[in-house]
């Protein structure tokens, strides 16, 4: 193909003559300078304009935490964790709180971002009667969706924790019952609903999110021993053994944290679907956000994209359109920060008056180009999305097509002036095996078409969420060590972004949120009148 591409150049003239880049945006035929990252590289750009700051439910905190108590969510992780509890000697002093009171402990944790907080919280007879107060409203009927009537404490939630709870088969039947609620909820506020949106134009809210986050943990210390080097004595040092070394080794020791987002395009309505930790060796974070969208796919068929950055590869970018689901992300420069190009077929255009016509096509930044001769030089023109269609095949997988057009310009062939071809965006099986995928250079919507800035924006909202995920730790550190109890920490978390999400979804339309909370029903809110 680069041999038919080099004869076609010389047969305009004696020798190659350079390609230049049509910019689809400023019509222009000069080489724009594509500008990554918040603060820019390779060039300057103004800082973001952020949006104003969300309102807030206003809610006070002990009307929040009564939301919890009433959730019924919170009793349902409570019966799967007294199911799966260990059974213990009969000898000893019996267990004062349920697990209930444990998950409400480690949802409000994640509120008050302290554990002496939480447990001040729950000690004050009127919070505590008013918090037992709101689960008798919301189920009135059922005995059995009772708190204890005194407060956890810390070293009670601790131990029933360690007990209980720091084991694999504990941990992913909790991750399965959370993601099980947050996909229920999710069909409930209508987000990833198949009705909305089209495969050409996709809604936002049919678009999840992700991005990896790095969460230090505790201690800095990499080893469970420090030497001393004057005297040679081994010193204990508490450490988290289930960390590991960034991969620059510029920040402290912890995790890549994978959480794959959902939300409405409202205030307050967001969902952590599910999450996991990178591994340390042997997959990217792209990779874990791939896996843990395949896993939704099937509860959840609304899914019609997902939105990550540059490290998505090409690997796993054919993965998501095998689902039927179409990545949103930019192509990776080269290492010398250039814009990749990428020879993908000679198909046959359809023009105007109904004949074909075979022509070459390079993708350059993800959007496909023609060359075409335009005055005294080989031009590369991009081509505009028209339409994008989804087939299944017989084994249950799906191929993604999209409809691309020559524009209209008075400088382009007029015979080819809205030329119509139809190109496959999943690699063929020739082009895996040899491990040269289009998908490395490739995009169903690439950053040339106007739909790129409103699908892929959304991405931020991951970047939002991990950072305010970070605000609920002390000093930005992971709260607990080790891996199983770092994980009851984030299921706290995701379980107090849905009670949120439920709340300010009834706020905003008045929708049903009885089979969330029983009779238990939000305070009216209260808003402040000028004088």
């Amino acid at each position: 193909m680069a041999k038919n591409r080099t004869a076609r150049r010389k047969a305009i003239g004696s020798e190659p003559i350079p390609i230049r880049l049509l910019n689809s945006k400023t019509n222009d035929f000069s080489i724009e300078t594509r500008v990554d990252g918040p603060t820019g590289s390779y060039g300057t750009r103004p800082g973001r304009k952020r949006p104003p700051t969300p309102p807030t439910l206003e809610l006070s905190l002990a009307q929040q935490i009564q939301a919890i108590a009433a959730w019924s969510g919170l009793w349902e992780v409570a019966a799967s964790l007294a199911a799966q509890e260990t059974p213990r000697a009969v000898c000893g002093r019996p267990r004062e709180c349920t697990p209930a009171d444990i998950m409400l402990f480690s949802i409000m944790n994640t509120i008050l971002r302290s554990a002496r907080a939480t447990e001040r919280f729950l000690r004050d007879p009127v919070q505590r009667k008013l918090i037992c107060d709101a689960a008798v409203a919301a189920y009135p009927d059922d005995p059995t969706r009772r708190l204890s009537v005194k407060g956890t404490s810390r070293k009670q939630f601790s131990s029933y924790r360690k007990t209980h709870i720091e084991f694999d088969d504990a941990i992913e039947k909790l991750g399965a019952k959370f993601e099980e609620l947050c996909l229920r909820i999710a069909i409930d506020i209508g987000v990833c609903n198949q009705r909305r949106g089209s495969w050409t134009e996709p809604a936002s809210e049919n678009i999840l999110r992700s991005d990896g986050t790095w969460i230090p943990s505790l201690y800095n210390s990499a080893s469970p021993t420090w030497t001393d080097p004057e005297t040679a004595e081994i010193i204990p040092t508490r450490f988290d053994p289930d960390a590991t070394v960034y991969g620059e080794k510029s920040q402290r020791n912890g995790n890549m944290l994978v959480p794959v987002i959902a939300r409405n395009p409202h205030p307050n309505e967001r969902l952590i679907l599910n999450f996991d930790y990178r591994p340390h060796r042997g997959a990217s974070d792209a990779t874990v956000a791939t896996d843990l969208t395949l896993r939704l796919i099937r509860r959840l068929p609304g899914i019609q994209g997902l939105a990550y950055d540059m490290a998505m590869h090409a690997t796993d970018y054919d993965r998501l359109l095998s689902a039927g689901i179409i990545p949103i992300s930019k192509v990776q420069r080269t290492k010398s920060h250039k814009v990749q190009a990428l020879a993908i077929d000679v198909p046959p255009f359809t023009l105007s008056d109904g004949t074909n016509r075979h022509l070459a096509v390079t993708a350059y930044d993800g959007t496909p180009h023609i060359d075409q001769v335009i005055g005294d030089e080989v031009c590369a023109v991009p081509l505009r999305r028209v339409s994008t269609i989804r087939r299944k095949n017989k084994d249950g997988s799906f191929r993604i097509y999209v409809t691309w057009a020559i524009p209209d310009r008075p400088d382009i062939d007029r015979n080819l002036r809205n030329a119509t071809v139809e190109i496959r965006h999943n690699s063929t099986k020739s082009e895996v095996a040899d491990n040269r995928r289009r998908t490395r250079g490739l995009r169903v919507v690439p950053e040339s078409d106007d739909s790129f800035d409103r699908l892929f924006g959304h991405r931020e909202d991951s970047e939002s969420t991990n950072h305010h995920l970070k605000m609920t730790y002390p000093n930005g550190r992971a709260r607990s060590v080790g891996r199983h109890r770092q994980f009851f920490d984030l299921f706290g978390y995701q379980a107090h972004l849905a009670i949120t999400t439920l709340l300010a979804w009834n706020f905003r339309t008045g929708g049903d949120i009885g089979q969330w909370f029983g009779r238990w029903r939000p305070p009216e809110r209260v808003s402040a009148k000028a004088a």
